[in-house]
């Protein structure tokens, strides 16, 4: 974060001619390169006293003594609450993302690995789609299918359509419990309700004031304790194979591992965005992007008001942030309209 500083005009105007520059070309941006760039009417020395400030502030550093200047972690945080956050999608981003739903059928957009692909083809990063992401989900219905040696699963359907499947155990396996009987009369009771405040009331009531038997409570509370997994979908990794900020072998085995990890990947998404309906991941800020030098921007989906999921993509630190922010953000923008007039229709 940056404490609310700002910079000067002079500052500002010189430190985004660095980053623009650094993010188009990889390297070190000398004064002169600056003085050069449009817009700029500072001399070379004048600027150069301009980055000394900006290194002090913690914004630029060098690779080494000699060397030009490069953004530091916390100057592209600085540039991206500065200068990102309220850049719009252009009418041209716009009307290509539209156009993609329009091509698609409701059953694709409906589809995560759908979703994913559309992130990297309109990035050229790799992309991602996770679900579910966000507030408490709301239940719709609760189905329990027998397995065998008293163990059984549970079949939970949200109201947003997610559905998770979670395994618990009847302990008392003499004891004959009617599980679609069961089943029907949690329905009954909780829909509508939150899955953590299903949980809490099983918790916090008596068996008997719910009309169950202790081991039918026990087991229900198993049930919503064990969460299901997310359901996370990656798409265009070879766009992040062909991209020359990852020409080190290093650097691609970094890449794999963090979309590999998707249990990892969908929980850094998911405890990010919880205050927030779009994040930005810049190098050491996450653990997931510090060891391959990398970004992600993640932003959340909606269905009928309801959080569903987040789209986004993983590429390099060095990315044009001003130009793939808004992309990701009318992507998921968009899903949000096409999912609720599927929920209507």
């Amino acid at each position: 974060m940056t404490n609310g500083l700002n910079l000067s005009r002079r500052e500002s105007a010189v430190f985004e001619a660095i980053v623009e520059l650094y993010l188009r070309t990889g390297q070190p941006v000398a004064s002169r390169e600056v003085a050069a760039s449009k817009g700029q009417r500072l001399s070379p020395a004048s600027i150069r006293g301009v980055m000394v400030r900006l290194e002090d502030l913690g914004f630029l550093g060098r690779p080494h003594p000699s060397a030009g200047c490069t953004p530091t972690d916390r100057g592209l945080r600085f540039h991206i609450d500065s200068n990102v956050r309220n850049h719009r999608p252009t009418a041209a981003v716009r009307r290509q993302v539209e156009a993609r739903f329009r091509q698609a059928k409701q059953a694709e957009v409906d589809d995560l690995s759908w979703v994913a692909g559309l992130a990297a083809d309109l990035t050229r990063e790799a992309g991602v789609a996770v679900r579910p992401v966000g507030e408490d989900p709301a239940l719709e219905s609760l189905a329990l299918v027998p397995l065998g040696g008293g163990r059984v699963l549970g079949v939970v359907v949200t109201v947003d359509r997610w559905v998770e499947k979670r395994v618990a155990s009847l302990t008392d396996q003499g004891l004959r419990v009617d599980l679609p009987a069961l089943a029907a009369r949690v329905t009954q009771r909780f829909s509508g309700q939150g899955l953590e405040s299903i949980l809490e009331c099983l918790a916090e009531e008596a068996p008997e004031s719910m009309g169950l038997s202790p081991e039918e409570h026990r087991f229900l509370q198993e049930i919503f304790r064990n969460r299901g997994e997310s359901e996370v979908e990656v798409a265009g990794t070879e766009n992040l194979i062909e991209n020359e900020a990852f020409s080190e072998v290093g650097r691609i085995r970094c890449v794999v591992r963090v979309l590999e990890d998707r249990p990892r990947l969908a929980g850094e998404w998911r405890r990010a965005l919880r205050t927030n309906s779009t994040r930005v991941f810049i190098g050491g800020e996450s653990p997931l992007t510090a060891g391959g030098n990398l970004g992600m921007i993640a932003t959340l989906f909606y269905r009928e008001g309801h959080t569903v999921g987040a789209v986004g993509i993983v590429g390099p630190r060095r990315m044009l942030y001003k130009q793939v922010v808004p992309v990701v953000e009318c992507i998921g923008e968009t899903l949000s309209a096409y999912l609720a007039a599927g929920a209507a229709g």
